[in-house]
Order: structure tokens, then C-alpha cells, then sequence
């Protein structure tokens, strides 16, 4: 019998506050510096480029845009704009921390187990944890979370691709905003599921009065 972890269902809360709080600021840094001072960022992700920039800014926005800073390229024509300003990240990280924020949320109620397919099965519909996938749930999960990252990787790869110049006939593809906001909310819904269930099956119980998953994977 599987006994859950008091922190099983407070793992994902706390995961979907942290989210929650970080998608908040997104929207909330460029409304909180001047109109029109944070434009035409595009440098590279995973490296600060705008320590100076961000240096000038209250602690708030300073923070937020060091964040988007380091971790995304900040290309203008790929950022939504409010109040003048780019938001901290690109449209499409923007709609994939949104998208893992409501991964995280409709797993908050999911059954406690000790492997992440199950707990993902559990807040499915009854048709799809009965029959052949009932009895897969691992097929099931894997092929859940590959259709909800294959538009990203299609919109992001098939754009990478045309930059190279190796499409078939010359052909040239850009996305937009709109695309990169579609594919991204799937994309971040994929990772908050990934992220959510392991988690969740870390504070899960292998039976009653057993080891909790963390302290079985590093037992010796």
C-alpha cells in the first residue's frame, strides 16, 4: 500500500507559488520602470549581457530583467511590450512559465504514488486510465509530454533550420509572437508535469512505513 508523504501535496503548491510569483513579475518589471527605457536588449541567452543597465533599476526590476537576462536572449521582435518596455523574457519563455504554472496546478490533487506516470494518470479522464493505456502508464506519460513539447521543438527547429538556409526549395520560415505563444504554453505545460510528478513521487511513500523515494534513490 502506498502511504503518501505529508509533503506530497504541498510540494506541488509550493511549486506552483514559486511559478506563480515569477510569472507575476514578469508582468510586473516593465510596468514598474519608466515607459520606453527597456528596448532593443538583443543579446544572448544563458550570459548577462546588461549588468550596467540593470544596475540603474530599484531592486525589483533589477532582479527580474537580471533573471531574463541570464537566461534568455531578449530579442526585442520576439518580446510582448507593455508600457513601452520588453518584458523580461522572450513571448515564448513568457507563455512557458505560464504554461508549467497550470502543469503544476492540475497536478495538485493527483494521486500519490511513487512513479511519476501514475501520478500523472490519476488526474485523467477514466477512458484513458482503463483499457490498454490503464495498464501503461508509463507509454501513456512519455507520450503525453513528447506531444506537448514537439510544437516547440517544430516552430523553434524548422525557424533554426531556415537561418542555416538547408530548407528544401529555398524555402524561409520566421515565427511570430502568436506562434511562439501557442507552442510555448504547451511546451511549458510538458515541463510542469515532467517537473511536478517527480517531485511529487520523491515525497511518495514505496509502502507503509517505508522510505520515502529520495531517501531510496540515495540509499545505499
Amino acid at each position: 500500500m502506498v502511504i503518501a508523504s505529508r509533503f506530497v501535496h504541498r510540494a506541488p503548491i509550493f511549486l506552483a507559488f514559486l511559478d506563480l510569483m515569477l510569472v507575476t513579475s514578469l508582468f510586473l518589471a516593465p510596468l514598474s520602470v519608466p515607459h520606453g527605457t527597456v528596448t532593443h536588449l538583443d543579446a544572448n541567452a544563458n550570459w548577462i549581457d546588461h549588468t550596467d543597465r540593470w544596475k540603474q533599476m530599484d531592486p525589483f526590476p533589477m532582479i527580474v530583467y537580471t533573471f531574463g537576462d541570464l537566461n534568455c536572449h531578449q530579442m526585442m521582435n520576439r518580446s510582448l511590450i507593455i508600457n513601452g518596455n520588453q518584458l523580461p523574457v522572450c513571448a515564448r519563455d513568457t507563455a512557458t512559465f505560464i504554461g508549467v504554472l497550470l502543469g503544476i496546478v492540475l497536478l495538485i490533487r493527483a494521486r500519490a504514488h511513487d512513479h511519476p506516470s501514475i501520478i500523472f494518470a490519476s488526474i485523467l479522464p477514466g477512458r484513458f486510465r482503463r483499457g490498454w493505456f490503464g495498464r501503461h502508464p508509463a507509454i501513456l506519460f512519455t507520450g503525453a509530454i513528447l506531444l506537448l513539447l514537439v510544437p516547440t521543438a517544430l516552430d523553434g527547429g524548422i525557424q533554426a533550420l531556415s537561418y542555416m538556409s538547408i530548407l528544401p526549395w529555398g524555402m524561409s520560415y520566421e515565427s511570430t509572437n502568436p506562434t511562439r505563444i501557442l507552442t510555448g504554453f504547451p511546451f511549458g505545460m510538458g515541463l510542469g508535469f515532467l517537473l511536478t510528478t517527480m517531485v511529487m513521487a520523491l515525497f511518495s511513500r514505496r509502502e507503509e512505513g517505508g522510505p520515502s523515494l529520495l531517501k531510496y534513490l540515495f540509499s545505499e
